[in-house]
């Protein structure tokens, strides 16, 4: 590597694993399955000199040597990767990501908690204001039940899953809840039932929460859930000092109808600064050709989007995780395009083609 001889590199390399290999056969202990120096060596490699490993194996996990880069290489000239192969796809008509096998059984126990969560939420007053921390959890019960269900191979077939109406009106109502005076009471109606709930400015409504709940309102198009959004916004409750902050305050410029391109030029400053960080950013490359209006471009930095998310989801237990089989934020924006009149070019099991269809343009 120090001499820059890519070839004898790639020899000495697959030299390395495979003497990893026999070194531990089929008594590998856990911590021979990820070999340290191998992994470091291509890392360094690909991240300084731009070579992709000639060795395919599982000692050299994809996500780790590139830093959680999508698959594919790297071309300048657009976001992070824009592929002459993906231009070439989406030239012919559509750009195809897969997704990989996530399937989950939703246990009959979580389901009947979740129903009852519901229940206590949605049930008549009974005198008392309900605490708004129920809501929130309320949200977080229907934003994995559709996770879940998004998993399943059939996909989701519904226009508008009950799961995301819920999550979606359930983050409304936290934040009509916000706008309000501390101390006072607010009486919502939800799913036409009234009720009434204290009035309190606290983490419920936090930046993290606000970005979640804008992602339902944009995917199920309810206005009515967006506009308590776009009147408060991320940090209306505390400051936001987290790494996703610009991407949020692009996003809510954007739908405020203010000048968002400051902060998504922020936003993709800071996910370029984030991509060693070892966490998913949101997709601010992909938010950032929706503020320039370039449909092209917006349909190549979904597919990245995607592939980025699979990759990340594809490392250790977070395949595990409710999040693998759909990306919120992702899934928003390209229902928000479809509504503002653009072709999503990208077809994928991460975006069901009954929500985008759902989506019609205004």
């Amino acid at each position: 590597m120090a001499a820059e001889d890519q070839h004898a590199f790639d020899t000495a390399l697959s030299d390395l694993l495979v003497r990893e290999s026999t070194l531990h056969g089929p008594s590998a202990s856990p911590s021979s399955l990820l070999p340290l120096v191998p992994i470091a060596l291509a890392a360094l490699a690909y991240r300084t000199l731009g070579w992709a490993p000639a060795v395919h194996t599982d000692y050299l996990p994809h996500a780790l040597i590139t830093g959680f880069e999508s698959r594919g290489p790297r071309v300048a000239g657009f976001g992070r990767n824009r592929r002459p192969d993906a231009v070439a796809a989406l030239g012919a008509g559509h750009l195809v990501v897969e997704r990989p096998d996530c399937e989950r059984t939703v246990h009959s126990q979580t389901e009947a908690m979740y129903e009852e969560n519901l229940r206590e939420v949605l049930a008549p007053a009974d005198g008392k204001p309900l605490a708004v921390s129920r809501l929130e959890g309320v949200m977080g019960d229907q934003e994995r039940l559709f996770q879940w269900r998004a998993a399943d191979p059939g996909g989701v077939t519904e226009p508008l899953p009950a799961n995301l109406r819920l999550a979606s009106r359930m983050g409304a109502a936290l934040f009509r809840i916000a706008q309000a005076e501390p101390g006072t009471e607010v009486e919502l109606t939800i799913d036409g039932r009234t009720r009434r709930y204290r009035a309190e400015r606290c983490e419920a409504a936090g930046p993290g929460v606000w970005q979640k709940a804008t992602a339902f309102a944009l995917i199920t198009g309810a206005r009515e859930d967006l506009a308590p959004l776009v009147l408060t916004g991320p940090a209306f409750t505390r400051p936001d000092g987290s790494a996703f902050a610009a991407y949020r305050e692009a996003l809510h410029a954007y739908l405020k109808g203010v000048d968002p391109e400051p902060a998504a030029q922020r936003a993709l400053e800071q996910d370029e600064k984030a991509k060693d960080w070892g966490f998913a950013m949101p997709p601010a490359v992909l938010l950032s050709q929706l503020v320039e209006g370039d449909e092209e471009s917006f349909n190549l930095a979904l597919a990245d989007a995607l592939e980025a998310h699979r990759a990340y989801y594809q490392v250790a237990d977070r395949a595990d995780d409710p999040e693998a089989s759909v990306n919120l934020d992702v899934l928003a924006l390209a229902c928000h395009a479809r509504r503002r009149g653009w072709a999503i070019r990208v077809e994928s099991p991460y975006l069901p083609q009954s929500l985008l269809q759902a989506a019609e343009p205004f």
